[in-house]
C-alpha cells in the first residue's frame, strides 16, 4: 500500500472523528486514558510501598550491612575491636553498635511496654536520619545522663483518651517531662524526655532511645558487646561488595545486606504486592482491548452501507480497513497522552499528600520505563482491537454489505 492511499485513508479518518458525536470520541479517549491510569498508578503505588519499607529498614533498622552475632551467641563480642576493624575497611562509611532490652514505661498512671535502644548519638548520625526526625526538643548528645527521646506514638496525645487510642501510649508525653522506666534486669530510673521523633514507621515511632552511657550503668558495667552492628555504605560501593569485604577481611560474624534481610522477612509480601499490580495491569488492558473493540465494532457495523458505497466507487478494502485503524490510533495516542498526565497529576498529588498508614507511608513511584513500556503496551494493543472488526468488514462483498 502506498503513501497516497496511506493519506486517503488517515483524511477519511480524521473526517469520520471530526464529524461525529464529539461527546463519544472524548468518552472513547477518557475511558483509555482512565485504563492508562489505572495499569499505571497501582502497581506504582505497590512499587512506592516496597520502596518505603526499604528505606525505612535501611534509615532506621539495619542500614545496609547488618552484622549479627554468630550462630549459637546472644552478642557480638569484643565490641571495641569489631568497630575498628568494620570501619576501616573499604566502601565503610561507618559502623555503629546497638543494644536493646525491654522495658516497661510509666507516666501519670499510663504504663507501656516497649524496647529501649542504646546508640552512640554522635557515631549515630552518620548511619541513621534519626537526629532528622525531631518534631519538639531535640536530639541526644554523647554525653547525656538520665534522658531518653521517644517516638510520637509512643508518646501520645492528651487529646486522644485511652479507649479510643488506635496503639497504647503514654497520653501525652511532652518534652521535659518525667518518665519512670524498668527495665527488665529490675534496673529503674527516672528519665527526663529530652526529645519526641517521628519517623513514620510505627515500630520505630514506638521505640525509646537512650545513650550508651546510661545503658552501661543499667548493665551495670562497661557495654562491649552488642545484640547487632549497623553499617552505612558508601556512595559507589554496593552492599554486595561491603558484605564481601568484611567476610574476607575476617569477620566472623552473621553478615547480611539489606537485600538479604528483606528477602527473608518481607518478600514474600512484597512479591504478592507486584504480582497484584500485575493482574491489575492485565485486568485493565483487557478492559480496554474490549471497549475499543466494542466500539470499532458498533462504528463498522453502523457504517456498513458506507463502507458498500466507497469499495463500489473503488476504493481498496485496504484504504477502508486503514481508515478504521487510523480512527483507532488517534484515540488511542489522545488517551494515553491524557493518561500521561492523569498520572502525572496523581503523583505530584500524592508526593505532597501521601498514603498515610500506621505502619508506613507512601507515594506512587513511577520511572519514564514504566511509562513508556505501558504507553506501548496499550497503543499495540488498542490497535489491534480496532483493526479486526475494521478487517472484517472490509472483507465482505459489496452485495451483502449494501443489503445490510
Amino acid at each position: 500500500m502506498g503513501k497516497k492511499e496511506l493519506k486517503v485513508a488517515f483524511f477519511l479518518a480524521w473526517r469520520s472523528l471530526i464529524r461525529g458525536n464529539r461527546s463519544s470520541v472524548f468518552l472513547n479517549v477518557l475511558i483509555i486514558s482512565m485504563v492508562f491510569t489505572n495499569m499505571i498508578f497501582f502497581p506504582a503505588l505497590i512499587a512506592g510501598i516496597g520502596q518505603n519499607i526499604t528505606r525505612q529498614i535501611v534509615d532506621y533498622r539495619i542500614s545496609n550491612v547488618l552484622v549479627e552475632p554468630k550462630k549459637g551467641n546472644d552478642y557480638i563480642t569484643d565490641l571495641d575491636a569489631t568497630l575498628d576493624l568494620i570501619n576501616g575497611m573499604p566502601g565503610v562509611e561507618r559502623a555503629t553498635p546497638h543494644y536493646t532490652m525491654g522495658a516497661t514505661l510509666k507516666f501519670r498512671g499510663r504504663i507501656v511496654g516497649a524496647t529501649t535502644n542504646a546508640i552512640q548519638p554522635r557515631e549515630e548520625t552518620y548511619v541513621s536520619p534519626l537526629y532528622r526526625d525531631m518534631v519538639a526538643g531535640s536530639y541526644l548528645g554523647d554525653g547525656d545522663r538520665g534522658e531518653i527521646i521517644i517516638g510520637s506514638a509512643l508518646a501520645g496525645s492528651a487529646n486522644v483518651l485511652e479507649a479510643d487510642e488506635y496503639v497504647p501510649s503514654l497520653g501525652g508525653v511532652r518534652v521535659g517531662d518525667s518518665v519512670t522506666v524498668e527495665y527488665v534486669n529490675n534496673f529503674k530510673r527516672d528519665y527526663r524526655v529530652k526529645g519526641i521523633f517521628t519517623t513514620g514507621n510505627y515500630d520505630m515511632d514506638s521505640s525509646v532511645f537512650t545513650t550508651w552511657a546510661d545503658m552501661e550503668e543499667v548493665t551495670g558495667g562497661k557495654l562491649d558487646k552488642a545484640p547487632y552492628i549497623t553499617v552505612k555504605v558508601k556512595p559507589g560501593y554496593t552492599d554486595q561488595f561491603v558484605k564481601t569485604e568484611l567476610l574476607q577481611y575476617g569477620v566472623m560474624e552473621k553478615v547480611q545486606t539489606t537485600s538479604d534481610v528483606i528477602s527473608k522477612g518481607m518478600g514474600r509480601a512484597l512479591e504478592s504486592f507486584s504480582i497484584i499490580g500485575l493482574v491489575s495491569m492485565m485486568v485493565s488492558l483487557v478492559i480496554a482491548v474490549v471497549v475499543l473493540f466494542i466500539v470499532v465494532m458498533i462504528k463498522t457495523l453502523n457504517n456498513r452501507r458506507q463502507i458498500g458505497i466507497l469499495k463500489a466507487i473503488g476504493v481498496e478494502k485496504a484504504v477502508i480497513m486503514h481508515s478504521y485503524g487510523f480512527q483507532v490510533i488517534i484515540l488511542a495516542s489522545a488517551g494515553i497522552l491524557m493518561g500521561f498526565l492523569f498520572t502525572g497529576l496523581l503523583v505530584v498529588y500524592m508526593t505532597y499528600y501521601p498514603m498515610v498508614t500506621p505502619e508506613f507511608s507512601a507515594t506512587p513511584f513511577v520511572t519514564a520505563s514504566d511509562l513508556a513500556t505501558n504507553g506501548l503496551i496499550l497503543f499495540v494493543a488498542s490497535v489491534i482491537a480496532g483493526y479486526l472488526p475494521a478487517w472484517q468488514v472490509a472483507r465482505e462483498k459489496i452485495q451483502d454489505v449494501m443489503r445490510a
